[in-house]
């Protein structure tokens, strides 16, 4: 008899660990401090950010006095305070006191209107500074808040050269210098109850950045945080440059953290640790694995593209080449690139304890892309989505991937008292999950399985890939087996459905015998699609990786009925798909 893995141990070692409270969800209210005495300190070092890159046109629109975001806007006038109008929504509010807008509003000028448009924006920004200090300074239940204030605490210190402190002189300069004071202190009293996550790894980084721009004592700001945020990095990355929660936009946050602050460290004459410099020679060819044609990210494991001149730009500021490899060890990602076709697939289990919040249940997902941009993609996700659709787009049918019994082979825990506490994290596994990656002079092979749905149906799936070394033929073949070791657990049939998304700038026509389907990216290239399974249907799908709400697109399905008790080679339980390029109609 098999053994069915249950996952109460996943809950029970949330419970004994101790992390109850700091595994929460959302914005916690932080307790206000007994005794936080602000002090007022000289004049912080100059150090100038090594690179930097924003959206110009939301720049412009902040210039104007217009803050958007996730399709939510607030207008104030080009000399308007937005921080006493009513805020339109939470996730609104915590964006605009996050001021991660910050890098956006610095990016207008030079290139625009020379000289006169940068310093409209740092004068715009040191208003902006001012008047929150002015309303929050001293103290807000609300953007107080470790997940708000710090990613405004480490912006600020970022830019503190030249925009924030070009009136150094200034009694402006010196209140804004001693409210920097005031939250720092408040962060280091905050920081070892944080869970272990990107928002630690970013306080940290920000303890020491603030420990480095001090011109007097530093009270041990800038070696405790070196010393923290090593143990970050210890935690958080992996050997092969991925963090921990397989999220590729996650891992791209942490090295521009990461990178930023050794540039800002070098530039002020600071060594920084051996830990902190390794781990960005690690992520720099981690990034670009994750990299599709378009420049931007795969959508796995709760991340979304991001900005391709974002990607582009720490890239280029990293040290060393970065060039993707074809296996993340340690993640467990597999890349399939030939020719101008790039093919990326999921090929991991659920994320630790901790660190599974934002984990999908969809492994063997896959994603392709070519010179023209993304053909199949995953529904994907960005910040600015509404959360409602959050939880949906973590289920396996929300991915290029195979559902089976029309459940995910996995469990997030039920929207109750227990995500309450825990957020929204994994009940009981995806996996676990097996890949090997073989290259040959015909192609590239990838062969994977994994067991999630064998507690549940006693069958396992598999997924065998190959990519042609032109990277104009690529062939799949999903299968439903028993696995060795194992008996079936019944002898009924279970339906499944292999769903393929496609990005909203590819249009699909199914054929009358609906055995295949053409496919013409951006009205430029075409690919056939053929499937020996079936029957093959055209279904509507949405796509979250862009804009503020869901887009509407296509996806293939592959619908039938696997045997409980089969090998996996019967033609009820195998079926064989390929993607083929067609020659290029202009």
């Amino acid at each position: 008899m098999s053994t069915v893995r249950i996952s109460t141990p996943r809950l029970f070692f949330r419970a004994v660990s101790g992390k109850l409270k700091s595994l929460r969800s959302g914005l916690t209210e932080p307790l206000r401090p007994m005794r936080l005495r602000a002090g007022r300190p000289g004049a912080f070092h100059v150090m100038t950010p090594g690179y930097h890159y924003g959206d110009k046109k939301i720049g412009q629109d902040i210039l104007s006095g217009q803050f958007n975001y996730s399709g939510q806007s607030v207008d104030v006038g080009s000399q308007g305070d937005p921080w006493t109008v009513n805020m339109p929504s939470v996730s609104y509010a915590a964006w605009l006191h996050s001021f991660t807008w910050m890098n956006d509003l610095l990016s207008v000028g030079p290139k625009a209107k020379g000289k006169v448009e940068e310093k409209a924006a740092a004068i715009r920004l040191r208003g902006l500074v001012d008047n929150w200090i002015t309303h929050y300074g001293q103290w807000n239940n609300f953007n107080w808040d470790t997940a708000i204030l710090t990613p405004r605490l480490w912006y600020w210190m970022v830019h503190w050269s030249p925009v924030l402190s070009s009136d150094n002189a200034s009694a402006k300069a010196a209140t804004r210098r001693a409210i920097v004071m005031r939250q720092m202190k408040y962060l280091r009293q905050h920081y070892k109850p944080l869970p272990s996550s990107f928002l630690k790894l970013q306080a940290a980084a920000t303890l020491t950045l603030f420990g480095a721009r001090l011109t007097e004592k530093s009270d041990g700001y800038l070696a405790r945080g070196l010393d923290w945020l090593d143990d970050e990095i210890e935690k958080q990355i992996l050997p092969d440059g991925g963090h921990i929660s397989r999220n590729p936009e996650t891992t791209l946050n942490c090295l521009d953290v990461l990178l930023t602050l050794d540039l800002l460290l070098a530039d002020r004459g600071v060594e920084g640790s051996r830990t902190l410099s390794r781990a960005i020679d690690r992520m720099v060819p981690m990034v670009a694995f994750f990299c599709h044609g378009d420049g931007a990210l795969a959508c796995f494991q709760g991340g979304g593209p991001n900005d391709a001149n974002r990607i582009s730009t720490i890239l280029q500021a990293a040290p060393g080449e970065a060039k993707p490899f074809a296996y993340g060890h340690h993640t467990k990602y597999q890349r399939l690139a030939a020719g101008q076709t790039i093919l990326i697939l999921d090929g991991g289990t659920t994320p630790p304890v901790g660190y599974d919040t934002e984990a999908h249940l969809a492994p063997l997902a896959l994603e392709i892309s070519t010179d023209l941009g993304r053909l199949l993609v995953n529904c994907g996700w960005n910040e600015s989505q509404a959360l409602g659709w959050r939880r949906p787009i973590r289920s396996s049918a929300a991915h290029s991937t195979l559902t089976l019994d029309s459940s995910s082979p996995g469990q997030l825990l039920p929207k109750n008292w227990m995500s309450k506490y825990w957020g929204e994290a994994v009940l009981k596994e995806a996996g676990p999950v097996k890949a090997q990656h073989k290259e040959q002079e015909a192609g590239i092979w990838v062969e994977s399985t994994h067991s999630g749905y064998v507690p549940s149906t006693g069958l396992a799936h598999r997924r065998r890939l190959f990519m042609s070394t032109d990277g104009m033929d690529i062939r799949g073949e999903d299968s439903l087996y028993v696995p060795l070791g194992h008996s079936p657990l019944s002898r009924e049939e279970r339906p499944f459905d292999i769903r393929f998304h496609f990005h909203p700038d590819v249009r699909v026509s199914l054929s009358q015998d609906q055995s295949s389907a053409l496919i013409v990216h951006k009205g430029q290239a075409g690919w056939r699609f053929r499937t020996d399974g079936g029957p093959l249907t055209l279904e509507d799908s949405v796509y979250l990786g862009e804009g503020h709400k869901p887009v509407k697109c296509q996806q293939l399905v592959i619908s039938g009925r696997a045997l409980s008790d089969n090998d996996g080679e019967g033609r009820t339980n195998r079926v064989r798909w390929s993607f083929r390029r067609l020659e290029n109609r202009h």
